[in-house]
């Protein structure tokens, strides 16, 4: 802020002393500065305090007018005091993106399989083998749970077998089935609808479709014999109504006529590769489980047929004594229910939305 100071001083005396007929007074302190019409002050002033007095000649007994503009520095603010400086205003934030919701529309679920299929592609085939080997190997612990809870409840199969299914179906393959998901394990019944999908968008080859089937595949079926031979040694189903239960599951299996075991595993596969589809549009892992839940509880409960479990389910029946060949499981079962399980990936899942969502 700038002060302006007027004042008459005497020319008669500064300091005690008479001050010359052709003297000049210039005064100012650390913070002012006194303009004079006589021009600039001359070398030689004297402090006095904070004010200065430079002298050159003037008349003597003459008085001046001074008139001195003062620009005083802001008083520094005190110790916790706001700074009083004034400063831009900060502009506002922006505002945080809208939350993400529950799940991807499907649209995107579909582009999102189509890139899992590239993913798969070009994935070396030591990784889709070692991962098929853990998925059979998962699968299998979920039919050995399912089988289990079927097998140690033979009073509630005869009075409320409905019951039953749903209480092997709740607490079996979805356990099986999250377990793949969560550890991005290779299943064969799912990658037919994720390498169709892929295909039918141009975005993987032929070659590289068969490579990842035919790699899944059989090491699904290793995986799955060799948790069948684990469960087997470990006795886990060796209380005899247990292992009436395993038998008859095995046997049962192997005496359904071709087509019926075609068609369940068309149904099967579908309602599997709906999870799939579910775990993938889920942003969360709650989602994925829930995903996975309805549909792999309902094909259970339904009674229809997935190649990757009764890989399991028979040789471990087989193991039990079941009078099933290696020729009849394969003739049978295995054979008809994965073509079964291939058609309900490529024409309801991959096939039906490729029609809808990926022509575009």
């Amino acid at each position: 802020m700038a002060t302006a100071v007027s004042f008459t001083m005497s020319m008669a005396a500064c300091q005690g002393r008479p001050i010359n007929a052709r003297s000049k007074v210039s005064i100012a302190s650390r913070s002012s500065a006194f303009a004079w019409p006589g021009g600039p002050v001359r070398s030689g002033a004297k402090k006095l305090g904070a004010v200065r007095i430079g002298l050159s000649k003037k008349k003597a007994g003459d008085s001046l007018s001074v008139k001195a503009v003062t620009s005083a520095p802001p008083p520094s603010p005190a110790v916790g005091s706001p700074d009083p400086t004034p400063t831009p205003a900060a502009s506002a934030p922006a505002p945080p993106p809208p939350p993400a919701g529950d799940a991807l529309p499907p649209p995107a679920v579909f582009n999102a399989a189509v890139g899992m299929s590239q993913k798969k592609a070009g994935q070396d085939p030591l990784t889709t083998l070692v991962l098929g080997f853990t998925a059979g190997a998962l699968i299998g612990i979920g039919a050995l749970l399912m089988a289990s809870v079927g097998g140690s409840s033979p009073a509630l199969a005869s009075s409320n077998p409905g019951l039953c299914n749903f209480l092997k179906g709740a607490v079996g393959l979805p356990c099986g089935l999250t377990l793949v998901i969560l550890t991005g394990a290779e299943l064969f019944t799912g990658n037919v609808f994720v390498m169709l999908s892929g295909w039918l968008k141009g975005a993987v080859s032929t070659s590289a479709v068969a490579r990842n089937w035919a790699l899944s595949y059989v090491a699904n079926f290793v995986g799955s014999v060799f948790l069948a031979w684990m469960a087997f040694t470990a006795k886990t189903m060796a209380a005899p109504t247990m292992t009436a239960s395993a038998i008859g599951i095995a046997t049962m299996k192997c005496n359904l006529a071709w087509s019926v075991a075609f068609t369940k595993g068309i149904l099967c596969n579908w309602l599997v590769c709906l999870g799939v589809w579910g775990t993938i549009a889920s942003t969360s892992i709650a989602g994925k489980i829930l995903a996975i839940f309805w549909p792999i509880s309902t094909f259970i409960c339904l009674g229809f047929e997935h190649s990757v479990a009764n890989m399991f389910l028979i040789p471990h029946g087989m193991m039990l004594g079941a009078n099933v060949t290696f020729g009849q499981m394969m003739a049978n079962n295995i054979i008809p229910v994965t073509l079964g399980n291939m058609v309900g990936a490529i024409v309801f899942v991959a096939g039906v939305h490729y029609v809808a969502y990926g022509r575009k």
